[in-house]
């Protein structure tokens, strides 16, 4: 469904081993706890200390009647290698907001939809001249 996260594996209690993809087809890895469960309501978690990833943070399903559910997701994130890495990982589309709001994207249409909207193996719709 998300095309960043490569696997997720639950471990003992509320720990979880996450691998994703990074900027330039990296991998990272990191170890989460979750801090607070409320089903169909939030869910808040934090990377473990000597994870290579430092985060934490929330998401909230809101039920708005016949207008579907408000998602509102928090997230507090220290990139590896620093601030400078960050900058040039947005540089070329790869920062955590933009990837966050992208997998929010197809995930809101994998929801709606049943499929997520992809252009992959279509042509690019360009004229010949």
């Amino acid at each position: 469904m998300f095309k960043h996260p490569k696997s997720v594996e639950a471990q003992d209690g509320n720990c979880s081993h996450w691998v994703a993809r990074g900027p330039a087809n990296t991998e990272l890895a990191w170890d989460a706890e979750v801090l607070n469960d409320h089903e169909n309501k939030l869910i808040a978690w934090r990377s473990l200390p000597e994870s290579q990833v430092d985060t934490a943070g929330s998401v909230r399903f809101v039920e708005r009647g016949d207008r579907g559910t408000e998602v509102t997701v928090s997230l507090k994130y220290n990139p590896p290698g620093g601030q400078l890495a960050h900058q040039f990982a947005s540089w070329f589309g790869a920062d955590l907001e933009t990837t966050i709001t992208e997998e929010l994207r197809r995930f809101k249409s994998l929801m709606e939809a049943g499929e997520a909207p992809s252009t992959q193996g279509q042509p690019s719709g360009r004229k010949s001249g």
